[in-house]
């Protein structure tokens, strides 16, 4: 950005006039950057050769381009430091003369020397102030563990690890409490499930067993209606059989009416034939009475003709009754032989239904056998996992309560070691009250000794003593709130802290 705007105001500045503007007579550029022979050479070329370097700048183009340090450096050299350590600006003007190149160098080293004093003098107060702060870290620290040495802050961290640990170990019972009352209420809802899968199977089952009974009664329904319907076409093949004997019976008196009719009209007509013949000879006797002697040999023929005709008639009458009759029998063997085969068909379906019934029950026993079997193996089966659930739920019981068992040793071992410390504690305190008695006592009798010619200076040890032990105290105080504080955060029990709450700490400071 800063190089677009020095190009756009180069651009106005070449747009106004092709030539630089003079700063300066001389030349002010920094020895260290370019060396001493490039000011030398421009002084040895002479007023022509700058002013040709001049021309040649100011023609070969209108943009000037440079790039950012170059401008930096351009601004710090047109800076000169006084004797205040402040920069200000350099007007050049035509009017006042430009310093010399030797002065330019020599401020601008001092003013990088004054620079490099100053970041010295920084670098060594951040030094300062780090070291500063990591001894007062350290002083921090050696007075925590001073402050942790002593008696009373180990009785505080002793009662805190004491609630900490009764808060763990009331936080144990009530998991163990919350995971056994889930096993029992997983054990419930498992017995509860096996029950109710239990009765389920039973009622399936009683269902299954309805259902084929119901499918039985059905069969045998379905068997006595086709047993039935076959009884009834019996019936009806045995009236069709009636009806078609009493009908061939009919037929068969009817045919021997009309045979009897045919032979009596027959016989009729063979009377009447004998009446006319008779009444014929008669009439033809009386005719030809009077040719008697002549007819006579033909009238002995008429009769023996007539005769002849009657004895075939009755040869032909014998005949037909006698084909009457083998038709008849004929009939009467077919109709018995009819009669033979329908009872024998009737008793063939008859002993296959007899036969289809009893394999259909001997089938039924034995499903049902094989049902009971099987009833009876689920139910060997079901027992079997029952004891053996049961088994399991005894060993289950018995672990848990080995556990327990286990666990309130471990308490008890856990309260005797606790109990065993806290009397090695409370041995080492006594010991050392006793030793802190003593030294006091020495230290009284030290006193006592020097009261007479120390009595102003014992009475300032005095206070500040006083004052040590109220800044104790506070600092005692606090800590103790601290902890409250911190265990109360962590969730711990109130009446597991009562014990730190209600510690005398004037006791111990006063010892």
């Amino acid at each position: 950005m800063e190089t677009a705007s020095l190009r756009t105001s180069n651009t106005h500045r070449s747009n106004g006039s092709l030539k630089y503007r003079k700063i300066a007579n001389g030349s002010s550029v920094d020895e260290s950057l370019f060396g001493p022979d490039r000011c030398s050479q421009t002084q040895r070329r002479g007023p022509k050769a700058k002013h040709k370097e001049e021309t040649i700048a100011t023609t070969t183009s209108d943009k000037t381009f440079i790039s950012l340090n170059d401008l930096q450096r351009i601004k710090r050299s047109s800076y000169v430091a006084n004797a205040d350590n402040t920069i200000d600006k350099v007007v050049h003007s035509t009017t006042k003369p430009k310093p010399t190149e030797t002065e330019a160098a020599k401020a601008r080293k001092e003013h990088m020397k004054r620079m490099e004093l100053n970041d010295n003098e920084e670098q060594r107060e951040i030094v300062t102030q780090c070291e500063s702060e990591k001894l007062d870290r350290i002083r921090k620290q050696a007075q925590e563990k001073i402050d942790k040495g002593e008696d009373i802050v180990k009785i505080l961290i002793t009662c805190s690890e004491r609630a900490k640990t009764f808060a763990i170990r009331d936080q144990q019972l009530k998991d163990k409490a919350e995971r056994e009352k889930k096993e029992r209420d997983y054990e419930q809802r498992m017995i509860l499930a096996m029950e109710i899968d239990r009765l389920r199977e039973i009622e399936a089952r009683e269902a299954d067993e309805a259902e084929k009974v119901k499918k039985m009664i059905d069969g045998r329904k379905i068997i006595e209606q086709q047993i039935e319907e076959r009884h009834q076409a019996k019936l009806l093949q045995e009236e069709a059989r009636d009806q078609e004997n009493r009908e061939m019976l009919d037929r068969i008196r009817m045919y021997q009416l009309q045979d009897e009719e045919r032979a009596m009209i027959r016989r009729e007509n063979a009377a009447r034939a004998r009446e006319e013949v008779m009444r014929a000879n008669e009439e033809h006797i009386a005719s030809m009475r009077e040719h008697r002697m002549a007819e006579k040999r033909e009238d002995e023929m008429m009769v023996a003709y007539q005769m002849e005709q009657d004895e075939k008639l009755r040869q032909r009458e014998a005949e037909e009754e006698k084909a009457e009759r083998r038709k008849r029998d004929i009939q009467k063997k077919l109709l018995d032989e009819q009669e033979r085969t329908l009872d024998r068909r009737a008793e063939i379906d008859e002993i296959r239904a007899r036969r289809a019934v009893e394999d259909a029950e001997r089938k039924y026993r034995q499903k049902q056998l094989m049902e009971a079997q099987k009833r009876k193996r689920d139910m060997d089966l079901l027992d079997m996992t029952r004891k053996q659930q049961q088994q399991e739920k005894y060993e289950k019981q018995q672990m848990v309560v080995v556990q327990m068992r286990e666990e309130y040793e471990n308490a008890i071992r856990h309260s005797h070691a606790m109990a065993e410390r806290e009397r090695a504690e409370a041995e080492r305190e006594q010991q050392k009250n006793t030793k802190l008695i003593t030294n006091l006592q020495e230290q009284i009798e030290e006193h006592r000794e020097l009261r007479m010619t120390h009595d102003k200076e014992k009475y300032r040890e005095g206070a500040m003593i006083k004052q040590q032990l109220a800044e104790e105290k506070a600092k005692l105080e606090a800590m103790r709130e601290k902890m409250v504080q911190d265990m109360k955060i962590k969730g711990i029990d109130e009446r597991y802290f009562g014990e730190m709450t209600s510690l005398d700490i004037n006791k111990y400071l006063m010892k």
